[in-house]
Parts: C-alpha cells; sequence; structure tokens
C-alpha cells in the first residue's frame, strides 16, 4: 500500500465533536493514534448555540490531546447536507464536467453561496452507456466557520468531507468483500445519512430525522427542557418493540419506549422511499443486509425494529474491522458510543491515496480560482483587441492607448489585490467584534450576579443592635438591570439608577434613642461603597399614654440609589459630565 503524511481528522456532528490522528505504520497501512470525542453542550432545535459550542469544544480537544499543528480533514453532516446523483452519457471527460456544472447550477439551492463537488462513477454494468455522477454540497457559511474552529485549534483545515462520502469510503475500506446491496443507515443528531451500495452503484439520501427528534419528542410529551429529555433518553430509552411485547414496570421508561418508536417509524417510511427510488431509477436491487451507524442507532432495539420491518439481518457498522488503533488511544471511550465512529474513519481513510471517494467541497473554491486565473490572459487579449477596433482611425491614439494599458494593467491588479486584502480585514475585524460583544456581555452578567449578594453583605455590615431589615425592594418606575429586559438611559449626562427601597423596625427604646439608631444606619449606608443618597422615607414614634408606652418595635423606611457598578462607578462616569 502506498505511504501517505501523518493527518488530523476533525468530524463535527449536531451532537457531538470527534478528533482522530491518522499514521501509516512501517507497511504503509493506516493506523488511528488518537480518538477522543466530547458531547456538544448545545440544544440542536437552536442553531445559534451550535458554532459556540463547536468553537470551545474543538479547543477544549485539542489542548486535552496535546494537538500539534498539522493538515485536516473536517467531515460535516446533518440536515444541511444536499446529495443528488445524476445519470450522464458516456462522452469526453471535459464535455462530462460541463455537464455537471450545468446540473449543479440546477439542483444546488444558491450554489454561488454553497461549496460543492461531485466525483463520476464508472457504469455499474460492462458495456452501459450511461455513467453516474454523484454530487454533493453545503452552506458555505457553515464550513468556513467550522474551518475556523479548527484554525483556532491549530488545525489547517485542506480537506473538508461530507458524511455521505465518508460513510462510502468506510464501508468500502471496512467491507472490501460485500457486493451485493447493502443499506448503509447513519442515524446522527439532527439529520439520517441513507446509503444504498451495490457494487459501483451509489444512493445517498439525507433526512432531516434522528435522534434530537426522540429527545423533542420525550420533552414535548413529559413537559422537559431538551437537556432533561436527554438525559431520560439515555438512561430510560429504548425502540418499543411493538405487538405484544410486555410493557416495561417503569411507566416513564415505557412511555419513552413508545415515543422512540414513532420517530423510528417514520424513519422506517423515509428509507422504504429511498429504497423504492433506488430501484425505479437506478435499476438496483432491494437491500440484503443494513449496517446501522451514527450515534442515534445506539438507542436501545434499534437494530430489532429495523430488522423487523425491512426482513433483513441487521448489524452494527464495523468502523474498526481492518484499521488499526494505536496503544494511546483509549478503547473503553470508543465502546461506549461506537456506532458514532464510521464519519471520522471515513473522513480520515480519504487521505489514503486509492481511497474509492475524492470529494472535497473546497474544490468548488479551488476551481473557481483556477478558472478565473485561466482566463484572465483572454480577457486581457479581448480588451486590448477592442481597444485596436476603436482606434484603428489613428495610430497615434494606437500607440498612446498601448502606453495607457501598460500602466492601467497593473495598477489594476494592485487595486484588486488590496481590495481582497480589505474584504479579509474586514470579515476578521467582524469576527472580532462578535466576539468582543460576547465578551462584554458575559462581564456584564458577571457583574449582574454579584449585585444582590454585595447589596446583602452590605446591610448585613452595617446593621445596628436593636435594628432589623426585613424588606428590599425595587421602587416602581426605577430603571432596572439590563438582565431584567430595560435598558438604562442616561439622563442629561449622567446614568440612570435603579432606586431601592429599605424596609424593617428598630426596637423601641427612648425618642432620642429611637431616632438615633435609624439615623446612624442611614449615615452608615450612605458613607458605605454600595448605596449612595440614602433618605429616610419613614419612622414610626411610639404612642405614650399615661408617660408610657407598650410598644416594642417601630417600623422605618428608607430609599437609595444603587447603581449597577457601585458608587465608584456612577461617579466615574459623572465625572466627565462634569469636565
Amino acid at each position: 500500500m502506498a505511504t501517505f503524511a501523518r493527518r488530523l481528522v476533525l468530524d463535527v456532528g449536531a451532537g457531538e465533536v470527534r478528533i482522530g490522528e491518522i499514521f501509516p505504520d512501517k507497511k504503509g497501512f493506516p493506523v488511528f493514534t488518537m480518538l477522543r470525542s466530547m458531547e456538544l453542550s448545545s440544544d440542536p432545535t437552536k442553531p445559534a448555540e451550535f458554532f459556540p459550542a463547536v468553537l470551545q469544544a474543538v479547543g477544549a480537544l485539542a489542548k486535552e490531546m496535546g494537538i500539534k499543528s498539522g493538515f485536516c480533514s473536517l467531515c460535516l453532516g446533518g440536515p444541511a447536507v444536499f446529495t443528488r446523483v445524476i445519470k450522464l452519457p458516456l462522452s469526453d471527460p471535459a464535455q462530462v464536467e460541463q455537464m455537471v456544472g450545468f446540473e449543479a447550477q440546477q439542483a444546488v439551492p444558491a450554489i454561488e453561496e454553497a461549496c460543492w463537488d461531485f466525483q463520476v462513477f464508472p457504469p455499474g454494468q460492462t458495456g452501459a452507456a450511461e455513467l453516474e455522477a454523484l454530487i454533493v454540497a453545503m452552506k458555505r457559511e457553515t464550513v468556513t466557520e467550522t474551518m475556523a474552529a479548527a484554525s483556532a485549534a491549530g488545525m489547517k483545515t485542506d480537506m473538508v468531507d461530507l458524511a455521505p462520502t465518508a460513510l462510502i469510503n468506510a464501508f468500502r475500506y471496512q467491507y472490501p468483500e460485500v457486493e451485493s446491496c447493502t443499506l448503509v443507515l447513519e442515524i446522527g443528531a439532527r439529520a439520517t445519512n441513507i446509503l444504498l451500495i451495490e457494487g459501483k452503484k451509489i444512493f445517498c439520501r439525507v433526512v432531516p430525522l434522528g435522534g434530537a427528534s426522540v429527545t423533542q419528542a420525550i420533552a414535548a410529551d413529559l413537559q422537559e427542557s431538551f437537556a432533561g429529555a436527554e438525559v431520560l433518553k439515555k438512561a430510560k430509552g429504548f425502540v418499543h418493540p411493538g405487538g405484544s411485547y410486555e410493557e416495561p414496570i417503569d411507566e416513564q421508561a415505557a412511555r419513552i419506549s413508545k415515543l422512540a418508536r414513532g420517530v423510528m417509524t417514520r424513519l422506517h417510511t423515509e428509507v422504504e422511499r429511498s429504497i423504492t427510488f433506488y430501484r425505479s431509477q437506478q435499476a438496483g436491487g432491494r437491500p440484503t443486509r443494513v449496517l446501522l451507524a451514527g450515534g442515534g442507532a445506539a438507542l436501545g432495539l434499534t437494530d430489532l425494529f429495523f430488522r423487523d420491518k425491512l426482513k433483513v439481518p441487521v448489524e452494527y457498522f464495523q468502523s474498526f474491522r481492518r484499521i488499526a488503533i494505536g496503544p494511546g488511544v483509549n478503547r473503553a471511550e470508543i465502546g461506549k458510543n461506537f456506532p458514532s465512529w464510521a464519519s471520522l474513519v471515513g473522513a480520515g481513510l480519504r487521505a489514503l491515496p486509492d481511497s474509492p471517494c475524492k470529494i472535497n467541497i473546497l474544490g468548488s473554491e479551488l476551481k473557481a480560482a483556477a478558472k478565473r486565473t485561466k482566463d484572465l490572459p483572454a480577457m486581457v487579449a479581448a480588451g486590448i483587441g477592442l481597444g485596436l477596433i476603436l482606434l484603428l482611425p489613428g495610430i497615434h491614439g494606437f500607440w498612446q492607448s498601448a502606453r495607457l494599458q501598460a500602466v492601467i494593467f497593473p495598477q489594476t491588479a494592485e487595486v484588486e489585490e488590496a481590495e481582497g486584502a480589505l474584504t479579509l480585514v474586514t470579515a476578521e475585524q467582524k469576527k472580532a467584534t462578535d466576539i468582543l460583544n460576547l465578551a462584554n456581555q458575559a462581564f456584564i452578567l458577571e457583574g449582574e450576579r454579584m449585585r444582590w449578594p454585595l447589596l446583602l453583605d452590605e446591610l448585613q455590615s452595617k446593621s445596628l443592635p436593636g435594628l432589623w431589615v426585613t424588606s428590599l425592594k425595587i421602587a416602581e418606575g426605577s430603571p432596572v438591570a439590563e438582565r431584567e429586559g430595560a435598558t438604562a438611559k442616561p439622563t442629561q449626562g449622567k446614568p440612570a439608577v435603579p432606586i431601592l427601597v429599605i424596609g424593617g423596625f428598630f426596637e423601641t427604646q427612648s425618642e432620642a434613642a429611637d431616632a438615633k439608631v435609624v439615623e446612624d444606619f442611614r449615615l452608615a449606608l450612605s458613607n458605605g461603597g454600595v448605596l449612595q443618597n440614602v433618605t429616610t422615607t419613614q419612622r414610626d414614634n411610639p404612642e405614650r399614654v399615661d408617660g408610657k408606652t407598650e410598644q416594642v418595635a417601630l417600623r422605618f423606611a428608607m430609599r437609595a440609589e444603587w447603581p449597577v457598578g457601585g458608587v465608584a462607578t456612577v461617579e466615574a462616569a459623572k465625572k466627565p459630565a462634569a469636565q
């Protein structure tokens, strides 16, 4: 086997991130020397949380594994993956490429905003008059964001694979002896990849159903959060076998099993539709075996469910069937969810020079750049020719045009280069601004987290014997903290400050002593570092009858300004206005 260079592999799924490192052994065979995974802390149903979670998880994994900088193969999956198998007539390779490009323009949604690639497969039968081409694509923004996360961890992405094509390479390498029609079903968090492989024939389809669909069903039925439903699914979840099987004793487990069966029944319907389409459009056969992969396939009795529905043997995909694992790899960690490693292994095998599927969706960007470079001389020649035609009436004008072209052309190139650099700088500046905004929000939230504890410490430290604080509240109409849904607006150069109302009781002694304890408490709060402009709004006087009083405690109330960042922050904000 031909040798290959060390390569890092990053597999980013909707619910988990996996990193591996693949090396050739002494004979050139691939060996995975490092394999680690980490669950994402985001809710797959909230896209805004996904990229920050990926950025954090990739950085943490790379640090834990001690990964050194190197070239990386990135594998992406999910419902955003677009796949299409098309038929083409046998013709010259250059014409085939043009035909695929035209088909991609028609089939791929918003292709100008996508990264895409294709591969033409040879005819499945001898003498066949048609070729089959597999087109895959993904939104460029998703690709570039994930590449940025890999770059931040020191990984240089030069190859981007998608889960369906990675599975093709994994299957071809791990099961080289299988020629009959095989259904590979990779059940991920948000999507399932349906692959039908039969000899040289390949069919791919991505459906937006996965493990997160089961979790959402549990959350809706049991009135749980997504995170809580995920915990319940892992602890008690399995696919109900149906029929006359005995119900579990745990009522919650029984309910979850039926919800899971409902989702799997919908998935089975999509599988049957895919099989029907494959048989009718590509003259394929019905699958004789099923291989389950993906983290969603780890749900209990999933294999029994599809065995019962499809009436064929169902096994779990053996991702390391013919590939070695280094001694430093924690096999127990891999065994926790071994079906989920299929895509990473397939993306790692892409490093081999003889991998059957050589799709790299970064290729569309490289081809576009090469085409621009190739067409540049023709465009320049056309411009010069047009100038010659227009300036034929005068030889003097011709020579002047030539000199002008010689001066302008290098400057145009410099301007285009500067514009490209400016675009990159603008993009990086936007990313930096977004990160700074997140940091500012975190700083504000951290300050808000300590406001009440600091206030309670201040009241406790300034409290006097014979006086008790029993109520604290924000006055009506007072500005509130940003986390409570309002933003305080400055008035006449001064920041708006929330008004705190303090209520309590003080011990009845004598009129002079009563007044003194409340006044001393007010002065202590005014001189502290938390409140300012403290005023007494209520201080009851004892009612005396025949010179005596039976009252034990009297009420008092105070109002005070409670700056968001403390008195020092407000004073600092006032200084520029005063100056």
